[in-house]
């Protein structure tokens, strides 16, 4: 279908400033996101007993910090100033485990969010909604990893951090 053409080739409005406003909307919170996520992920990263799930958590972070620059890319070519990322401190928890459940909690949440960006922005912006479907299939893959990496650990262990 040709853009700014619907399925019976009459023609859309053209994109006025709500939807500009819509789809910068879903990328200011998309961007806050992907910094947060990586934040988290470095810092459960730093806490992990066994060094291949330290890997593996920073290797996240590191997609989810490239996912933050390709939404930055976004927002700045659409002259817009980048929204301020609030830090986020992740309480110590008792093993590797807790911290690999609440990732895996953290994605499935973010997979919910993601489809409602998506829907927000339809196709009228096929760039952003293609970012964010490869942002999707990223997110499939770690919650895959994640899984993993809980089923390889064992929640009753004490190893105390």
């Amino acid at each position: 279908m040709a853009l700014g053409m619907n399925c019976w080739g009459w023609r859309r409005k053209p994109f006025g400033s709500a939807g500009r406003d819509a789809v910068l909307s879903v990328l200011r919170h998309r961007y806050v996101r992907e910094k947060q996520h990586a934040m988290r992920y470095r810092q459960h990263a730093e806490r992990m007993s066994y060094p291949q799930f330290r890997n593996a958590l920073l290797s996240i972070a590191a997609e989810e910090e490239l996912h933050a620059q390709w939404l930055a890319a976004k927002i700045l070519d659409l002259g817009e100033k980048l929204p301020d990322v609030i830090p986020i401190h992740v309480p110590r928890e008792q093993n590797s485990w807790f911290y690999l459940r609440t990732d895996l909690e953290e994605e499935r949440r973010c997979c919910g969010e993601l489809q409602n960006d998506l829907s927000a922005i339809n196709d009228d912006f096929p760039e952003t909604a293609a970012l964010l479907k490869i942002i999707e299939n990223d997110g499939k893959r770690h919650r895959a990893e994640i899984r993993d990496m809980l089923a390889r650990s064992d929640p009753q262990s004490v190893a105390q951090e």
